[in-house]
C-alpha cells in the first residue's frame, strides 16, 4: 500500500511534504515517537480540508480555503474537533453533575457547529472554546476512576502562547491523522461519519436554542440523543486515529454513517417538533420580495427561526421592518412568525450571492447561521453575527439583545426607489415567493395525490435541492427542475431552493407543482410525506415512483445524505461532485449497495430519462 503521504500526492496535494510529518510531533501518550521537538525547530502545520463541496479541484485546501479560512483558523478548527471528540470519550456512559453535564452539552453543540463550512472565521472565538474544552476534559477525567485515553492527536497540555497553539494543531490535522490509520478507504468513511456528525450536531443546536420543554421531547428523549452523540464520536476519536484493528472495520465504519444518519432523522423530527411547538405548522404563503418604501429594515440571513422571533419581538412598533434572506425564507410559513406585521417580505436567494445582495441592501444585517462569507467594507459596519456565527471585527450578538442592529438600522437609510430597484437588479426576479408546504400542509392534500397517483395524472414526485453554491455546474438542478414532465410534482428544501422558485412550474389537478418544504432540516417532512403516501397507497416508500437530486454543499449535507441512506432510499443523485473525502472504491461500494451517484452535469436530461426508467 502507498505511504499516506503519496496518496495524498496522487490525489493532486503536492504541498504535502516531510515538513509536517507526523514523527516531528510530540503525540500524546503515543509511544515510539520521541521527545518533543523544541518549538523553534517546527513549522506550523500544513492546511488540508475537504469537507465542503467547492473544495479545491475537488481534492482539498491546502494553501487557503475557497470558503476563506485560513491555516491558521484550519488547525484550530481540527483541534477543537479532536477535542470534542474526546470530550464525548468522557461523556459516552458516565454521569456528572449537572453543571459539568450542561458545560459539555453547551460546548459541544456551539463549537462543533462553528467548524462547519462558512459558519465561524474568528481565531479568538476557537481560542476560547479550545480553553474551556481543555479545562472541562481536564475537571471531567479527574471525576472519574478511569478516563479513557486522549486521541493521540490531542497535546498533553493545551498550549497559552499562540504559536505554541498552532503547532500544537498539527497532529489533530487531517494529514497527520490520515497517516495514523494508514488507509485511505476506511479515513474517508470515517470523515464521512465526522462530517454527518458535526451536520447533525448543528440541527441539534438549534432545536436545542429553543428550548420547548418537555411539550417536544423530554430530558430523557434529549439525554439519550446526547449519549448517542457521545457514543458515535468516542468511535470516530479512536477510528479517526488509528489502524484499523480488523478486516471489518471499514463495515464498521459505513455502519456508523448510518447510525449517524439515524440520530440525525431523529434530531431532525425534535427540530420539526420544536418549530411546530413554538410557531405553529406551517402552511402556505405567497411572500412578496418588493420592499415597502420609506422605511428602515434590517435583514436577517441563516436558519435559527428563534432568533428571528426574538428580533421580531423587539422591533415590534419600533419603526423598523424585518425582511428574511436565504434559507430564512421558510419562516414566513410559521403562522407564529409571520403574525408580525413588519415581518414585511424575503430580499435576495442563496447565501453564495450575499456579496452582492447585502452591499445594496440598505439597512442592517444579522447573520444566524451558516452560511456566512467574509464581508467586503460596502456593508461590515452594518452587520452582526449571532450564535455560533463569527468573524473578527464583526460584532456578535449576545443574550439576544438587538438594541444594537435597531440603532444601527434606525440611522441607516430607507428603502427608497432607488434602492429597491438596485436590490430588484440583485435578487430575486419573482415578485412573489410560494412557501410553507411543510408534511402537514402537503398531507391536507394528501387524498388528492393519492388519487392522481390512482388514475396516473401524478406520475412521478421529484426532490430536487438541498444546500446550494456558487458553481455554475448547479444550473443542473434548474434544468434539471424545468425538464420534469407536467405529471410529476417537486419537492423541494434547502437553499436549493433558489435555483427553481423564480421560475413558473404550473400546476397539477389544482395543486402547483413546486411545492417548497422548507430549511435543509425539513428534509424529514419530505420523508414522513412519502411514508404517509406509501401507507395509503399500501405499498413501500421504495415502491413510489420517488427521485432524489440533492444538491450539496456542506455537512448538514452530508447528515442528510446519511440519513436517506439509512432508510434504504435507492438511486439518489448529488452534485454538482461527489464528495472528495470518498475514494473510488468507497463510492463503488456506495454506487452497488444504495445507487448512490453523481449528476451529470450539462446532461440532466440523460439523468432524467434514467430517473423516469427508475434507476
Amino acid at each position: 500500500m502507498l505511504s499516506r503521504m503519496a496518496q495524498l500526492r496522487s490525489r493532486g496535494f503536492p504541498h504535502v511534504s516531510a515538513a509536517v510529518s507526523p514523527a516531528l510531533w510530540n503525540f500524546h501518550g503515543k509511544a515510539g515517537m520521541g521527545a518533543a521537538s523544541p518549538i523553534s525547530s517546527l513549522r506550523a502545520p500544513e492546511m488540508m480540508c475537504f469537507q465542503c463541496e467547492q473544495t479545491s479541484a475537488n481534492k482539498g485546501c491546502t494553501i487557503v480555503g475557497v470558503c476563506s479560512k485560513t491555516p491558521q483558523l484550519a488547525g484550530l478548527q481540527d483541534l477543537q474537533m479532536l477535542y470534542n471528540l474526546h470530550l464525548c470519550q468522557l461523556a459516552h456512559g458516565s454521569k456528572f453533575s449537572g453543571e459539568v453535564e450542561q458545560e459539555c452539552r453547551n460546548l459541544l453543540l456551539e463549537s462543533s457547529f462553528a467548524t462547519l463550512t462558512n459558519v465561524n472565521f474568528d481565531d479568538d472565538r476557537f481560542r476560547g472554546y479550545l480553553r474551556r474544552s481543555a479545562d472541562l476534559a481536564e475537571t471531567m477525567a479527574a471525576q472519574m476512576a478511569s478516563a479513557p485515553p486522549p486521541p493521540p492527536g490531542l497535546p498533553s497540555k493545551l498550549p497559552d502562547d499562540r504559536k505554541a497553539l498552532l503547532l500544537s494543531a498539527g497532529p489533530a490535522g487531517l494529514i497527520a491523522r490520515s497517516a495514523l490509520v494508514g488507509h485511505e478507504d476506511l479515513f474517508g468513511v470515517v470523515e464521512m461519519a465526522t462530517y454527518g456528525w458535526k451536520g447533525t450536531v448543528a440541527y441539534f443546536y438549534h432545536a436545542e436554542q429553543l428550548e420547548a420543554g418537555d411539550a417536544v421531547h423530554s430530558e430523557a428523549e434529549r439525554a439519550e440523543v446526547y449519549q448517542e452523540f457521545y457514543r458515535i464520536g468516542s468511535y470516530l476519536a479512536k477510528a479517526g486515529s488509528r489502524p484499523p484493528s480488523d478486516r471489518n472495520a471499514l463495515d464498521e465504519a459505513l455502519g456508523e454513517c448510518l447510525a449517524v444518519g439515524a440520530l440525525n432523522l431523529k434530531v431532525m423530527k425534535m427540530l420539526d417538533a420544536a418549530h411546530c411547538h413554538k410557531f405553529g405548522s406551517p402552511s402556505p404563503v405567497d411572500v412578496t420580495t418588493s420592499p415597502r418604501l420609506g422605511a428602515h429594515s434590517i435583514l436577517v440571513s441563516g436558519h435559527d427561526l428563534g432568533t428571528l422571533h426574538s428580533l421580531l419581538e423587539q422591533t415590534q412598533d419600533q419603526g423598523v421592518d424585518v425582511y428574511t434572506h436565504g434559507e430564512m425564507l421558510p419562516a414566513h410559513g410559521y403562522p407564529g412568525l409571520r403574525k408580525f406585521e413588519h415581518l414585511r417580505g424575503h430580499y435576495g436567494t442563496h447565501w453564495g450571492n450575499q456579496l452582492q445582495e447585502f452591499r445594496h441592501f440598505p439597512g442592517a444585517i444579522l447573520m444566524t447561521s451558516n452560511c456566512l462569507r467574509p464581508p467586503t467594507r460596502k456593508y461590515s459596519d452594518r452587520l452582526w453575527t449571532a450564535g455560533p456565527v463569527g468573524f473578527h471585527d464583526i460584532p456578535q450578538i449576545t443574550n439576544d439583545d438587538f438594541r444594537a442592529v435597531i440603532d444601527k438600522a434606525l440611522n441607516l437609510p430607507v428603502f427608497d426607489e432607488a434602492s429597491a430597484k438596485s436590490s430588484a437588479q440583485h435578487g430575486v426576479q419573482a415578485k412573489t415567493l410560494t412557501t410553507g408546504f411543510g408534511h402537514a400542509a402537503v398531507l391536507s392534500i394528501a387524498d388528492k395525490l393519492v388519487d392522481a397517483i390512482k388514475t396516473g395524472a401524478l406520475k412521478n414526485v421529484f426532490v430536487i435541492g438541498g444546500c446550494d453554491g456558487t458553481e455554475g455546474t448547479r444550473n443542473y438542478f434548474t434544468d434539471l427542475g424545468l425538464s420534469t414532465p407536467q405529471d410529476s410534482l417537486i419537492l423541494t428544501l434547502g437553499c436549493g431552493k433558489f435555483r427553481l422558485n423564480s421560475h413558473d412550474h404550473g400546476t397539477l389537478e389544482g395543486i402547483p407543482r413546486l411545492l417548497d418544504m422548507g430549511q435543509c432540516n425539513d428534509a424529514y417532512g419530505a420523508v414522513v410525506v412519502a411514508t404517509k403516501l406509501a401507507e395509503a397507497l399500501e405499498c413501500s416508500v421504495h415502491d413510489l415512483p420517488l427521485h432524489f437530486a440533492v444538491s450539496w454543499f456542506e455537512q448538514k449535507a452530508v447528515a442528510v445524505l446519511l440519513t436517506l441512506l439509512h432508510l434504504e432510499l435507492k438511486n439518489i443523485r448529488i452534485g454538482p461532485a461527489v464528495p472528495a473525502f470518498l475514494t473510488p472504491k468507497v463510492v463503488e461500494v456506495l454506487n452497488a449497495k444504495f445507487g448512490l451517484k453523481g449528476i451529470q452535469v450539462a446532461h440532466e436530461d440523460d439523468d432524467l430519462a434514467d430517473m423516469l426508467q427508475g434507476h
